[in-house]
Order: C-alpha cells, then sequence, then structure tokens
C-alpha cells in the first residue's frame, strides 16, 4: 500500500491530489464570487500586461498574453492573485483533461475492437482445420463404401470453404486498416496514458513551435528536465509502486504549473517542462520551487519512509539547435 503525506501532516492514499472544480450543471458552469473589487483589480492588472508587453516589443496574441498573465501573475500579493485566480478558474474548462479520457476510452476501445478480431480469426483458423482433416479422412475411405455421400459432402464444404474464405480476406483487410488506424492515433495522441501528462509527440511539436516564435520575436524560453534519482526507489522493490509515486510528483508539478507551461513525459522517467517566455535563470528558479515542494512532501511504501530526490536541469531554447539537440542537452545536463 502506497500513501503520500504532505506538509500538513494529511495523508493522502495512492492517488494524487487533483484540482478540484464545482461544476453546478451539466454546462459546467462555476460558482464564484466577483464584486466591483476583483473586477477592478482584473482591468487594472491586465492593463499592466498590455503596457509590460509593449515595453518589451512583445506582440500581443493570445497565446502572449496568456503567458505574460501568468508571469505578471506570480508577482502580485498573495490575497490580489488570489482573487484574480478565482475569476480565471470561473472560466476555465479542463479542456486537456477533457481529450485525455476521451483518448483512453479510445484507447480502450480500440483494444476492444482488436481482441474481437483476434477472437473471429481464430475461429476462421480452426474452420480451415476442419477443411484440412475432412481431406485426409476423404483419403483414408476414399475405396470404402459410401464414397459418394463423402464427395457429395466434400462440395458441400468446399463451397462454405469459399465463402468463409472470401470473408476472412475481407476480414484481414478490416483488420490492417483497424491497425493502421490505431497506429495513427498513437503518432498523433498528445497524451501520456501512464502518467497523465503530456508525451513526447506533443512536446516535440510544441518545442518546434516556440523555436519559430523566437526565431520571429527574439524573447527567450527555457526547458526544463527532471528525473527522480535512482537511489530514491532503492527501498521499493514493486515497479508498479515506482511508477505510481512517478505519477504522483509528475501531477504535482502539473498542478502547480503555469498553464502555459507544458509539461511532457519524455520517456524512461525522465520529465520536460516547456517554458515559454522564461529565460535560463526563471527557469532555476522554478527548480527551487519545485524542489522545496518535493522535500515537503513523504512517501511510505511497505511501511518504509522514502525520501525522495529529483536531478534538474534548465537549458535555454536556442533556434541553431534541433530539437532532438536541445533535449539531449537538457537530458544531457540533469544532476
Amino acid at each position: 500500500m502506497l500513501y503520500c503525506i504532505d506538509h500538513e501532516g494529511t495523508i493522502i492514499e495512492k492517488d494524487t491530489k487533483k484540482r478540484k472544480m464545482k461544476i453546478e450543471n451539466q454546462q459546467n458552469s462555476i460558482t464564484f464570487t466577483n464584486d466591483d473589487s476583483t473586477v477592478k483589480q482584473v482591468g487594472l492588472f491586465s492593463k499592466q500586461v498590455i503596457d509590460k508587453m509593449l515595453n518589451e516589443k512583445i506582440p500581443a496574441t493570445p497565446e502572449n498574453y496568456s503567458i505574460y498573465f501568468e508571469k505578471l501573475l506570480e508577482e502580485k500579493p498573495v490575497i490580489q492573485r488570489k482573487n484574480i485566480l478565482k475569476v480565471l478558474d470561473a472560466e476555465t474548462i479542463e479542456e486537456h483533461n477533457y481529450v485525455a479520457q476521451v483518448e483512453n476510452n479510445i484507447k480502450e476501445s480500440f483494444k476492444q475492437i482488436k481482441a474481437i478480431l483476434d477472437t473471429v480469426s481464430n475461429m476462421y483458423s480452426k474452420i480451415n482445420k476442419l477443411r484440412k482433416l475432412t481431406k485426409i479422412k476423404k483419403q483414408e475411405i476414399l475405396n470404402g463404401s459410401g464414397q459418394v455421400a463423402l464427395v457429395a459432402y466434400k462440395e458441400s464444404l468446399d463451397e462454405v470453404i469459399g465463402t468463409l474464405e472470401k470473408q476472412q480476406a475481407t476480414l484481414k483487410d478490416k483488420y490492417i486498416e483497424v491497425s493502421e488506424s490505431i497506429k495513427r492515433f498513437h503518432k498523433n495522441s498528445i497524451f501520456d496514458p501512464k502518467y497523465d501528462v503530456y508525451n513526447k509527440n506533443y512536446l516535440f511539436k510544441a518545442l518546434e513551435t516556440e523555436k519559430k516564435n523566437i526565431a520571429t520575436f527574439g524573447h527567450e524560453s527555457s526547458i526544463l528536465a527532471f528525473k527522480i534519482q535512482t537511489k530514491s526507489f532503492e527501498k521499493i522493490k514493486l515497479r508498479k509502486d515506482q511508477e505510481l509515486i512517478i505519477k504522483n510528483i509528475a501531477n504535482m508539478i502539473m498542478n502547480r504549473s503555469r498553464r502555459s507551461d507544458i509539461v511532457a513525459h519524455l520517456g524512461n522517467d525522465i520529465f520536460i517542462i516547456l517554458l515559454k517566455h522564461t529565460n535560463v535563470a526563471q527557469a532555476q528558479k522554478a527548480i527551487e520551487s519545485i524542489d522545496h515542494m518535493i522535500s515537503f512532501t513523504n512517501y511510505i511504501v511497505d511501511s518504509q519512509n522514502i525520501d525522495i530526490e529529483l536531478d534538474f536541469s534548465a537549458t535555454k531554447i536556442v533556434t541553431h539547435q534541433t530539437k532532438e539537440q536541445i533535449i539531449s542537452t537538457a537530458i544531457n545536463q540533469l544532476h
């Protein structure tokens, strides 16, 4: 049994704490308190965001505005930040969570379809074996009584088998189509079902897009890599317990990240965070924040306290390198 103990001493069983939204009805309307003071705060703050972008010569596109909105919000006093976040939460729909759920459901459907096709294919295989057996038996009694009846039986069986062979060929074609469809789906999917974060496909696409934006507008962005140190798992025998801790930490980091940040599983339990409009010095501060959060989170596996430590690296995104080279640099710098 795996438990997580947060910095307040609260014991959480297995699953990570996730953001909660108050849903009133099927239209996902969210209740919140909206007074004149909050409206004015949001209005003034929005103007500050625009002014900041103009001063730094950053195009005021919706995506850039969202990134700068979050960056400047981190600098505001706690009370003001909470008031503004209430407004953001009121208009936020967990689209990515919804997409992840849809993807997982589709993947499960594909598995079921494949299982059905496997079963049907096996059925036809057995029928073909029956045909071969009939041929053998015919040869055995070819010179005996009942020869005419056996020949008639074979003719009928051949007719049935001929139809089945056509159906089998059609089934094979459909099977190939489904298999190719599954391959295309996995190639274009954006979520990692094991850890509930983005996957490598989405990370590479987002990184390539950000490189183009940097080349066009000249701002700085970074990537942050992290991985749980091997020694942290020395006391944990079962791989499923290790993966549960990894998933817990990945979700904690994702939940504390800005909406514009992209947290993705690269593979081999290595994670990358794409930090837009964030230089390396700012990325280092993000590392300190994550490290501080992890240091106040304890894990218990089989009555043993597990101390978790992470390796980090922060790397500047440079346009003359390929996305693979940028990622490789970040991985090689993990320490």
